[in-house]
């Protein structure tokens, strides 16, 4: 048997701090669909997850220079 890799996931809180934006503004790009893939653990936003490649993406598509 093989050990099976876990995707990193961040709460809606831990990718607002880490990028040093607002949760509102994390909830927006999720609803705008710019951050594309969310992960459900229940009801409600609060149990919203992001991957941290669908993270990573958002942050590429957003850089330039």
């Amino acid at each position: 048997m093989t050990a099976v890799e876990a995707v990193r996931l961040y709460s809606v809180a831990a990718a607002a701090e880490l990028l040093g934006v607002s949760r509102y503004y994390i909830y927006d790009r999720i609803a705008d669909g710019q951050i594309r893939r969310v992960v459900e653990l229940g009801t409600g936003n609060h149990k919203q997850r992001i991957r941290a490649d669908v993270l990573q993406e958002f942050i590429d598509s957003r850089s330039y220079g």
